[in-house]
């Protein structure tokens, strides 16, 4: 006989596949698992629409929810908090045939959802200051830094996304035009906040996120990157910093 668990994981499993009957159902009650999935289905489309507003703004919301439903329906859900929902949806937009004539549209998509989980990303203590004055020029390159865990950078190799994300909140027209952009992202007195980068600073604040060294990161800017540090210190968006001679500070 079933447990409770396996019921519940049985009953999960059905509300994501249409074909699928949870274990225990009757024939009284088989009809009922459709309002089941249909609400879980609404719920999952809601969440998605909050979450990726300039995809919404972009494309408008009926066409929004037929993507939504789409990949709802072909995304099972992996976790029961609706915030992780959209982790799959910027890569999803990019093979969707019907947005095949917006392909700016998944990396747009992909700015939405770092500034989601930059929302919801755990706090952090900046880094005391105090703490670097005893490390030297050598020491403080062979440093690693910890971010924040709000912080993220979303990269488009052709589209312009940081003028497309700044046209929807009330800048110029972006021109598809003008290039592949970068992204940086990151909260910051209980605000989602974001700039726009070069395309080698954002190999720097990968290569930081990844634990790479400060001269290792740093030497991935063709130009001087000293400001873009100064950017991640001063907003408070460094934590910790890993010195390989005496551990963390």
């Amino acid at each position: 006989m079933s447990n409770y668990s396996d019921l519940l994981d049985s009953f999960a499993a059905a509300l994501a596949d249409d074909a699928r009957a949870p274990a225990g159902l009757t024939s009284a009650t088989r009809a009922n698992i459709g309002v089941y999935r249909n609400n879980v289905r609404l719920n999952r489309i809601a969440a998605l629409a909050d979450a990726f507003t300039h995809v919404v703004t972009l494309v408008g919301s009926d066409y929004f929810r037929s993507l939504a439903r789409a990949y709802v329906i072909a995304t099972p859900a992996t976790s029961a908090n609706l915030h992780d929902d959209g982790a799959g949806l910027p890569a999803f937009i990019r093979g969707f045939a019907p947005a095949a004539d917006l392909p700016y549209l998944g990396d747009v998509a992909e700015v939405d959802w770092l500034m989601l989980r930059a929302y919801y990303a755990d706090d952090s203590t900046p880094l005391d200051r105090a703490s670097l004055a005893g490390l030297g020029p050598e020491r403080f390159a062979a440093a690693s830094l910890r971010l924040s865990a709000s912080v993220g950078v979303a990269r488009s190799a052709k589209w312009p996304i940081a003028d497309i994300v700044a046209m929807h909140e009330g800048g110029p027209t972006a021109s598809l035009d003008a290039g592949g952009q970068a992204v940086l992202v990151w909260r910051e007195n209980f605000a989602v906040r974001w700039r726009a980068i070069g395309g080698d600073e954002a190999q720097v604040v990968a290569a930081l996120l990844n634990g790479s060294s400060i001269e290792s990161a740093l030497s991935l800017a063709s130009g001087d990157p000293s400001s873009l540090l100064a950017h991640l210190f001063s907003h408070g968006l460094v934590h910790t910093i890993k010195d390989p001679e005496n551990g963390k500070r």
